[in-house]
């Protein structure tokens, strides 16, 4: 015919036309409803669909682009020609199609979600007017990244004194695939962490980003078949986002809705309004959260309050403006006594808040730059004896691992203080001294032993209080007295029996006793009486009355980490002492269970009769401590290539710990029964003593007991070489015996 037609690409005019696209005559009747039925052949198939660019739809839109006003050009070359008159227009597209859509789909396929991307300040548009179930909040993505503040916080208070529930339709997103990835324009610290728990906290949804939890920096979308960049995943990130991110966004029920979501200014001394801190309250049922964001480098400090005015439904169905506390908020009881607990899930500590304090002064703002916190939990709990109001005063806000354990630590501390004091005073270097040196006389040990007892029976004293046991033990500090002793018993044995300056071959023997001078005998020996306090005051309170171990209820791991920190123990070194002693006291009555087992050492001549004497006990050995937990820890249990290993150092060591242990209950049985044994390790007599037995019938037992123990070190040891300090072969040697 001559005519000459152009087939347009879509163009939202504001840049080049997308020239993957066609752009369809809205205008026409049957097109808009050729695309109706496009999105309900979609919606068969999907349950959620999102339509792109929609705002070039809308009636407002599509006529200023396609269809100008006569006299006002257009933003798209060669449109203007086709202008046409408002009235035309509407005439032509009476409707809005969006709004048709959506009452469509609403109707025939209700369980559908339309989701819109929508700019230009359009996205209230979409959601109060034409019904939109959800709409990209672009503002949200750009003011945090460019740290517009001031704007954002108007945008939602204005939404709230307008429309609150137009928040909850709200996408929140920090990258789409027409944007930047998520670490190109937020990074990987605590500005992309504070922005995402800002993302996953608001009213609205949440949306990820192809790639972002990964850390991906590759810029993705529907015209790339494939990934360019050879990328793995940020390993680091990724926990972090399991740490901090995850457990919040499992909580989403209780940050969708605006019913309860109360938005406030942070002000700081001067009554000035801080334009970077985002904080925010809501809550579900029983369950409420406080979250704080500061989107900016500068500290943040101040005080929040009064929320700012939200529309609100009244009695009568009537809406207006409200504002409420903080308190109010919270369900904050302002009387005396009252205190709550919250959890920062960001900072894994916990916070105490008095109830009193709030009403008079609202909730106190601390900030670091881009520093984020969500408080959730706020427990409260009822303040009878003080102890809320001294750790209130002793935090002055500052966080804490567990406000329960520290207000237990406050309720203990007569307790810790009393066992400080056993290890205080120069008593105990000089008892140490005295244990190592003097082997002849016992004068001197007795002053310094019995400077350490009275401590000891101190320290009993305020347990008892702890644990309320009604009768207290006299004879507990005659055994803890009685037990000390024992460990200069053996380092005696050793000089007379076991010297390595006139028998080479007792130098190995020595150095696997962890208490004789050829170890490192002075730090071991105040692990030795650490061990000897905490096992006796176990033994002192191990009736069924008490729930748990008397060492775990009276914390005595706090004290006992003081002690080693002046030994100049750093974190780790700590960690490793601590894990030692716990060991010993699991597994001390273990390795030889009962008296028996402990005098049928004594048949061992061989080393074959030693690898019998081990399947005896293997059941303790492997069952029990190789799988245990605290042990693998103080072993270095790691794994490579499928293959779990063990330090051979940390082996051998916890091998001499567990036989020095085992030859010093020995020492303290024989201190107290009368016992007659044959070669073979028959008991003839066994009473209990009214003399004790003559320094030589106690040489002789103690020296055969010490001998045998060390047949039994020396093939253990010599099992774990063995097994190529491989755990499971090692398991499997001890249990094939």
């Amino acid at each position: 015919t001559g005519d000459t037609r152009y087939i347009y690409h879509g163009n939202d005019g504001t840049n080049m036309p997308w020239n993957d696209t066609s752009q369809l005559d809205m205008l026409k009747k049957e097109v808009r409803e050729a695309v109706i039925q496009k999105i309900f052949d979609v919606a068969r198939r999907t349950s959620i669909i999102r339509f792109d660019a929609a705002m070039t739809l809308t009636k407002r839109h599509f006529s200023r682009l396609w269809y100008p006003q006569p006299g006002k050009g257009g933003d798209i070359p060669s449109r203007a020609e086709y202008a046409l008159t408002k009235q035309q227009f509407d005439e032509l597209f009476p409707e809005e199609f969006w709004r048709e859509v959506v009452d469509r789909i609403n109707r025939d396929l209700p369980e559908t979600l339309l989701l819109a991307e929508a700019f230009w300040l359009m996205e209230g548009y979409f959601v109060r007017t034409l019904g939109m179930h959800r709409v990209y909040n672009s503002a949200f993505m750009h003011m945090m990244m460019k740290e517009e503040n001031d704007k954002y916080r108007d945008l939602i208070t204005n939404t709230l004194e307008f429309e609150p529930e137009i928040l909850k339709r709200y996408v929140n997103f920090m990258s789409n695939p027409d944007e930047e990835t998520a670490i190109r324009q937020f990074g990987t610290d605590d500005k992309y962490f504070g922005v995402l728990t800002l993302m996953v906290t608001l009213p609205g949804l949440p949306m990820f980003a192809h790639g972002q939890i990964e850390g991906f920096t590759e810029k993705y979308g529907m015209e790339y078949q494939r990934a360019y960049y050879n990328e793995e995943p940020k390993t680091w990130l990724v926990e972090r986002h399991e740490r901090e991110i995850f457990p919040v966004t499992k909580k989403r029920y209780l940050f969708a809705e605006v019913d309860n979501f109360w938005f406030y200014d942070c002000l700081d001394e001067y009554g000035n309004i801080n334009e970077n801190v985002f904080a925010f309250t809501n809550a579900h049922e029983h369950e409420k959260a406080l979250v704080l964001y500061n989107n900016k480098f500068e500290r943040a400090n101040g005080r929040i309050n009064v929320a700012t005015p939200k529309l609100v439904s009244n009695n009568n169905g009537d809406k207006t403006t409200k504002s409420i506390t903080i308190s109010e908020a919270l369900s904050i009881n302002h009387e005396d006594h009252f205190y709550y607990i919250c959890s920062d899930s960001a900072s894994q500590t916990e916070f105490l808040h008095k109830g009193a304090d709030m009403l008079t002064s609202g909730f106190y703002v601390h900030l670091e730059g881009f520093q984020h916190r969500v408080l959730m939990g706020f427990e409260e709990i009822y303040d009878e004896s003080g102890l809320c109001e001294e750790l209130y005063r002793k935090l002055q806000g500052r966080g804490v691992p567990s406000i329960k354990d520290a207000l237990d630590e406050i309720h203990l501390a007569p307790v810790h203080e009393a066992f400080e004091n056993v290890f205080r005073t120069r008593d105990v270097a000089e008892l140490i001294q005295n244990l190592i040196t003097d082997i002849s006389e016992d004068g001197d040990i007795n002053k310094e032993l019995k400077a350490v007892s009275n401590k000891f029976h101190l320290l009993t004293n305020e347990i008892n209080k702890v644990i309320k046991k009604e009768e207290l033990d006299l004879e507990i500090t005659k055994e803890f007295r009685n037990t000390v002793a024992q460990v200069k018993k053996i380092n005696t044995e050793l000089v007379l029996n076991f010297s390595p300056a006139t028998h080479q071959e007792f130098v190995s023997l020595n150095r696997s006793i962890v208490i004789s001078e050829e170890a490192n005998y002075k730090e071991n020996f105040l692990i030795m009486l650490l061990f000897i306090v905490l096992s006796e005051i176990n033994k002192l309170y191990n009736e069924k009355d008490i729930a748990q171990n008397v060492v775990n209820k009276t914390q005595l791991n706090t004290p006992v980490t003081e002690i080693l920190r002046r030994l100049g123990r750093g974190e780790i070194g700590v960690h490793r002492e601590l894990t030692l002693l716990i060991v010993l006291l699991d597994f001390h009555n273990l390795l030889f269970d009962d008296e028996e087992k402990s005098l049928r050492i004594f048949d061992i001549e061989t080393k074959d009769d030693a690898a019998e004497f081990v399947a005896e006990l293997k059941g303790s050995l492997v069952d029990k401590i190789l799988n245990d937990e605290n042990v693998q820890s103080f072993l270095l249990v790691n794994e490579h290539k499928e293959i779990v290993y063990f330090s051979k150092e940390r082996f051998e060591e916890l091998t001499d710990w567990l036989f020095t242990v085992a030859l010093l209950k020995f020492l303290i049985g024989s201190s107290g029964t009368k016992k007659v044994v044959t070669k073979t390790g028959e008991i003839l007599e066994e009473t209990q003593k009214e003399e004790p037995d003559t320094a030589d019938e106690q040489d002789d037992s103690a020296k055969k007991f010490i001998t045998k123990l060390n047949e039994v070190s020396v093939y253990i040891k010599s099992c774990s070489e063995k097994s190529g300090y491989k755990l499971e072969k090692l398991k499997e040697i001890l249990l094939n015996q």
